[in-house]
């Protein structure tokens, strides 16, 4: 087994993660490459995002913005496109990666599970992140799809007020997430978030890790498994957050 490249939202910024792979020198089978979800939407061309994760052979988590597209497609597989089209409420952005992508596509989106464990890492992948309460396993949909923080009463939830969850999380397995690119780069003890922004103009970045190694404790230590790529333009405005994104 060779490296296991953990990479952060790409929000179908093709260029850019084409770029990444080639900045880490990425070496089709051989390496391994996994995606903390959000693979579509924001970004130009989520269809080339999806093919070149198919193409290199990527792991993913599936993220919010790839769970709206599949609620599209998965009411057009029972009722039609037309009926899609009316009956799921989407923006602008999303239904054009909904009328953009391909059946296969839409597949391997499909197939993706909420949470992807690497033992080998003492490593557990999932999107926005977990409730520090509970057991990763023991979190809903919802939770592993949209969490950013700890509110004053303690409780999980998707807004930006409050604690980041990753400061709450007492391990020991090391969870590796994105969906936060308003908090960026995060390095807790036990969680690093990925989301570096790259579909508002900032970066793309991967974790790197080598063939059995476990992410280290030392944020210092961690920041040096860091590969980023800049984003090749602002791609998308970034909102406040409170929206139902």
């Amino acid at each position: 087994m060779g490296r296991t490249i953990v990479v952060g939202d790409i929000h179908g910024c093709a260029l850019e993660f084409d770029d990444l792979l080639r900045s880490v020198g990425f070496a089709a089978g051989v390496d391994r490459v996994v995606l903390v979800g959000d693979l579509v939407a924001r970004g130009p061309d989520s269809a080339g995002v999806v093919e070149l994760a198919r193409s290199c052979g990527a792991w993913a988590v599936r993220g919010n913005h790839d769970e709206k597209v599949l609620s599209w497609w998965r009411h057009s597989q029972e009722h039609g496109k037309r009926s899609a089209d009316r009956k799921v409420k989407l923006s602008e952005r999303h239904r054009a990666v909904a009328q953009a992508l391909t059946e296969r596509q839409f597949g391997f989106l499909a197939g993706l599970p909420l949470m992807i464990a690497l033992p080998e890492h003492d490593l557990l992948v999932v999107h926005a992140g977990v409730d520090p309460s509970k057991a990763p396993s023991a979190c809903d949909e919802e939770t592993l799809l949209t969490v950013r923080s700890i509110d004053d009463d303690g409780k999980a939830s998707r807004k930006l007020t409050g604690t980041p969850w990753a400061q709450h999380w007492k391990g020991p397995t090391q969870i590796v997430f994105g969906h936060d690119a308003r908090r960026n780069l995060q390095l807790e003890d036990f969680a690093t978030g990925l989301d570096t922004g790259c579909c508002y103009g900032r970066q793309l970045t991967a974790m790197v890790l080598s063939a059995g190694e476990v992410v280290p404790r030392d944020r210092t230590a961690r920041a040096r498994l860091l590969v980023r790529v800049p984003a090749r333009q602002e791609w998308c405005p970034m909102g406040s957050g409170d929206g139902p994104e």
